[in-house]
């Protein structure tokens, strides 16, 4: 073999190796509120995804201790929607969508039994429809229970290719309305997700995490520089934090403008260590200032996962900080007056 031959293999051979943690990376499941405020109750969106080798068999999801959970609503109401990815058995790519609603759990007995063994009983059942792709697919009921310890969400997911059936999930975003309430003080909150796949028997459960660091803030500060020649300067500054940990690499918007109702945007900054940022600009008259900031979903170090005591056998492979938005108190800069 030439040397050109083998460099090829071991570059070949290296990218296989490179690629199969992403190939067996298996089911995970980030949450997103769509709230940073304390005792919100908006909307929450769980994100599925699974790229594993084994189809997923089972979800549990555990809401963190603190959160508000509201379960109440009239049997065949809506309660959100899904909107999922799959492939069929004969191996097209579909995507499907359907309503969440509120049924009878006693019409889910059976389902339950083979679902939740041990627990015919539940405090709630959602439905999940799942419609399209010229598909008439049988829905997926979510079982749910509260306890003192937060809400427990448990659904099995049928084995691809059984009757009513024929689609592997890939990915699937729930949102779910009016149904969790964020905590009244600040802490971080951990969501935890459990997942067993259709492999073989004896393999531990994987795990996926979401931190909710409540709240996130905002600041902001002014300073005057003046340079000379009666030209004024101010530099806008603040930190960027969540739970009073600083947030750095993320991207905050100064506005600007002569009062508080006209502000537009000054400038982007991005936010470095200690989470903080500054942007210098000419302050030619009095101006008012605002900085506010969306941070996105995050992936997070595996080596802040925590043990879960339902689970201790699960492997975490995913943790994921949750998406947050904040917004500085209003500041007024006025230039310096001349012979000063």
């Amino acid at each position: 073999m030439s040397r050109q031959a083998a460099f090829v293999a071991i570059c070949s051979v290296a990218a296989l190796v490179a690629a199969a943690p992403a190939l067996a990376a298996g089911p995970s499941l980030s949450v997103v509120p769509t709230s940073s405020a304390f005792s919100a109750s908006g909307s929450t969106i769980l994100r599925f995804a699974d790229d594993g080798i084994a189809p997923t068999a089972t979800i549990d999801v555990y809401s963190p201790v603190r959160y508000g959970v509201e379960i109440s609503q009239p049997f065949g109401s809506t309660i959100g929607n899904v909107d999922a990815q799959a492939r069929t058995t004969g191996g097209a790519n579909v995507r499907l969508g359907g309503a969440i609603r509120m049924v009878d759990p006693a019409s889910y007995a059976q389902a339950a039994a083979s679902c939740t063994p041990g627990q015919p009983a539940h405090d709630a059942v959602w439905t999940l429809a799942l419609n399209g792709g010229g598909l008439l697919l049988a829905s997926i009921p979510v079982f749910v229970d509260r306890s003192a310890a937060g809400a427990h969400l448990r659904a099995c997911v049928p084995q691809p290719g059984t009757t009513g059936f024929e689609i592997r999930l890939a990915r699937a975003m729930l949102t779910l309305n009016g149904i969790f309430t964020t905590p009244v003080a600040s802490g971080e909150y951990r969501w935890t997700s459990i997942f067993t796949t259709y492999s073989a028997p004896g393999t531990a459960p994987s795990e996926s995490q979401t931190l909710v660091r409540l709240p996130p803030r905002l600041t902001l500060a002014r300073k005057l520089i003046r340079p000379g020649r009666g030209r004024t300067f101010v530099k806008v500054s603040g930190a960027v934090s969540e739970n009073r940990r600083a947030v750095r690499g993320v991207r905050v918007e100064v506005l600007a403008g002569p009062n508080a109702s006209s502000l537009d945007r000054l400038a982007y900054a991005t936010s470095f260590t200690g989470g903080r940022f500054a942007v210098v600009a000419p302050l030619r008259t009095k101006t008012v200032f605002r900085a506010r900031v969306s941070v996105p979903l995050r992936e997070g170090p595996l080596s802040q996962c925590a043990s879960f005591a339902l689970h201790p056998d699960a492997i975490c492979t995913r943790l994921t900080l949750a998406p947050f938005t904040a917004q500085s108190p209003i500041l007024t800069a006025r230039p310096a007056k001349r012979g000063r």
